[in-house]
């Protein structure tokens, strides 16, 4: 089983990103993709109607940031915009970051509904 995580790109084109290698950060407002860290994950698009999988990717374990100011340092290979919902906000105080590595492009696929654990589903069997 391959788990999928999803990720926003409404507002910004976060997998485009990731998959030509400009963000190589994947932030989160807890630990949230621990039980994926150094597994094989597949990275669904959502947003813009049903979630698509465009690639596929390995995450390195989380690293918190505690401190705006490094958080600021790594605004560029995070492509998250000033000012977004993702950006450090007043009542921030600690944001999780997973280095993103051996990033594929796979065949685009629409998962099945199925069950999913908050921005992770870890149920999807590849065919």
């Amino acid at each position: 089983m391959t788990p999928i995580v999803f990720i926003n790109s409404k507002q910004v084109p976060f997998i485009w990103q990731i998959m030509n290698g400009k963000k190589i950060w994947e932030t989160r407002n807890r630990d949230t993709l621990g039980r994926v860290v150094g597994k094989r994950v597949f990275l669904a698009e959502t947003g813009n109607g049903k979630p698509v999988v465009r690639c596929s990717a390995e995450l390195c374990r989380a690293i918190p940031i505690n401190n705006p100011g490094i958080w600021d340092d790594l605004r560029e290979t995070t492509c998250i915009p000033v000012g977004s919902k993702y950006d450090w906000q007043p009542d921030t105080k600690v944001k999780y970051i997973y280095f993103i590595r051996k990033v594929q492009k796979v065949r685009r696929f629409t998962p099945p509904e199925g069950k999913r654990h908050g921005r992770v589903w870890m149920e999807y069997e590849e065919e």
